[in-house]
């Protein structure tokens, strides 16, 4: 089995700036030792240079994904190494300028290796799984209002509408270091992954979302997305990036165990 994935980005109806990012490594000979990669980047609201910050972490993310110089034990080891990269290409150009200081990004990437799906993410921005048209979200989003749902404090249908769901919890390179979720799941061809920012999930419900991602190829379910946001009134930058699992040459030889070493 392979991935293959498209994504489009949209600045929204509101916004003067795209502080969105995405990147896609699928062809390449890097993409052919390493693993597919993708990956969708958030810069922070408010924050200066949001856009930079999130063009640092995303280009810095594929770079170190790709390299054959990153030694680690597992693909989780080297997600948490490749998050850790992009995180000080952001944190060490915000202490280089007065221009940049203070800027972050969220983060949400795939990787495809070994008959598995690697799903991380820091902050909002979010991956979601349609398989057998049902929608499931991979990650948590690292907000106030996620915590005070996870604590009791807030229901859950409440959480999209509350000002602690802009809050975030985490972000890449605002700290010199960050704790990043990381989850597994098993390739099965068929199922289509979305990564997205808070711009799409933040005003399409989930069931539009399902709807909308039942295009038959991935850069008309990308687009499709973004417009779906616009016509709800585009009120953040929008970027959708939608990966689909093929059948290949060789597909179904020698599957093996999801790697369990730790995600934090």
């Amino acid at each position: 089995m392979k991935t293959i994935g498209a994504g489009r980005s949209d600045i929204g109806l509101h916004r003067r700036v795209n502080e969105d990012t995405f990147r896609i490594l699928q062809e390449s000979p890097e993409a052919q030792r390493q693993g597919a990669c993708y990956i969708v980047c958030d810069g922070m609201g408010g924050a200066p240079a949001g856009d930079v910050a999130s063009r640092l972490a995303a280009e810095a993310f594929i770079a170190a994904w790709a390299s054959d110089e990153l030694v680690a034990v597992d693909t989780r080891q080297r997600l948490q190494l490749v998050v850790h990269e992009a995180n000080g290409a952001v944190y060490h150009a915000a202490r280089s300028s007065l221009d940049m200081a203070g800027m972050g990004t969220t983060l949400v990437g795939l990787v495809a290796r070994a008959g598995w799906i690697y799903v991380c993410n820091v902050g909002d921005s979010r991956c979601y799984r349609r398989r057998g048209g049902i929608l499931r979200q991979l990650t948590e989003d690292h907000t106030l209002a996620e915590e005070m749902v996870r604590e009791g404090l807030l229901d859950a249908a409440y959480a999209r509408e509350v000002s602690e769901r802009n809050i975030l919890t985490r972000a890449v390179g605002t700290n010199p270091q960050v704790e990043v979720d990381i989850t597994s799941d098993e390739m099965r061809p068929g199922d289509r992954y979305l990564l997205c920012s808070d711009g799409l999930w933040g005003v399409v419900p989930d069931i539009d979302l399902l709807a909308t991602m039942a295009e038959t190829v991935p850069q008309d379910a990308a687009q499709h997305l973004i417009d779906a946001a616009n016509r709800r009134g585009g009120p953040d930058n929008i970027t959708a990036l939608v990966v689909d699992v093929v059948e290949s040459e060789g597909a179904g030889a020698g599957k093996g165990a999801a790697e369990t070493s730790s995600t934090s």
